[in-house]
């Protein structure tokens, strides 16, 4: 019974490796936007709540401007947010796994044990 894993034992999550073209989209996404703003988690999820505010706005408040294009370009902007956080968040995710992210010279840390108390 010594070989075998007791209920107890953590087993720790595969981390699947940074693909050549993730590296290089997450590359060319940090070169356009400040690094601070993708330096942590909360930062990203925060960047996501910015990106998703103008279609989210344009959707439910239909009753007031009672225009359906409006609704339809605010469907378009939610969703490409949420395209958005869906394809880089797994990039990000893998980066930390494999210690390049953040970049070097980055004034902040990666994730702080504040961060996820839960976690």
């Amino acid at each position: 019974m010594d070989d075998a894993v007791s209920p107890e034992t953590p087993i720790a999550p595969i981390a699947r490796p940074l693909s050549p073209r993730r590296l290089a989209a997450l590359a060319w996404l940090s070169a356009r936007l400040p690094n601070t703003w993708l330096s942590s988690v909360r930062r990203r999820r925060l960047l996501f709540l910015a990106l998703a505010a103008p279609g989210f706005l344009a959707v439910f408040t239909t009753t007031l401007h009672h225009n359906f294009f409006v609704l339809v370009a605010g469907f378009v902007l939610f969703g490409a947010a949420a395209l958005f956080r869906a394809i880089s968040e797994p990039a990000f995710v893998q980066a930390e796994a494999a210690n390049i992210w953040p970049p070097e010279g980055s004034p902040l840390p990666s994730r702080s044990p504040s961060e996820f108390p839960h976690a």
